[in-house]
């Protein structure tokens, strides 16, 4: 999850006045949230003499890992007693969501979750299924983002997740990138800090 995802749903829930209940689809008590502005902060920023032309060539600082914030509940400002639902701690995977909730949700929040599935397409009818007509579902994704877990299936356009989200029957609201950082903006890969990152990512807005 990147600090950009929690600020476009605050914006948002600001913009379109969301309720819950609110259902945080694989996600997590406790969020670690990446911040590439710190890392962005830190970079060097070197002055070189190339072809008796100066540049300034940015350097990723030596410590990636500190970019990474633990926040507590992050969607509590929306709905205080939201449902987290995650596989990985024993919930039902969102195929399966169906057979326990119907038309369950005013809300249903993703990030960083669908590179994760199996078949989008099948998730987001089976999201669909859950949230209560009318009700709005947020979909955070990575559009170019290293290899990051053991299943790590999909890359999505803001067009993509509107394709996807339509099929299974939602009124595409809006979307958009809503991170782009470059490789020359002193982001590096925490494993390696010489090894620049290039990360941009992008949400879908939708409604049932």
């Amino acid at each position: 999850m990147w600090f950009k995802d929690f600020e476009i749903i605050k914006n948002l829930y600001e913009k379109y006045d969301l309720k819950g209940p609110l259902l945080d689809a694989g996600g997590l008590e406790n969020p670690t949230i990446a911040d590439y502005e710190i890392s962005m902060k830190k970079a060097y920023h070197l002055n070189l003499q190339v072809g008796g032309v100066e540049r300034t060539v940015v350097v990723p600082h030596e410590d990636q890992r500190d970019r990474y914030i633990s926040i507590s509940r992050p969607w509590k400002f929306i709905d205080e007693n939201y449902l987290i639902l995650n596989p990985e701690s024993g919930a039902p995977p969102i195929e399966d969501l169906p057979n326990h909730y119907e038309d369950e949700f005013e809300l249903i929040i993703l990030t960083s979750v669908f590179e994760h599935v199996t078949d989008p397409f099948i998730c987001s009818d089976a999201l669909y299924k859950v949230l209560k007509p009318g009700g709005y579902i947020i979909n955070c994704v990575p559009f170019m983002f290293p290899r990051h877990d053991a299943v790590d299936n999909w890359r999505y356009s803001p067009d993509a997740l509107k394709y996807i989200h339509e099929k299974s029957g939602f009124k595409f609201v809006e979307g958009d990138y809503h991170i782009n950082h470059k490789t020359t903006d002193g982001i590096g890969d925490y494993h390696n800090f010489n090894e620049h990152q290039s990360i941009i990512g992008c949400y879908a807005f939708c409604q049932k």
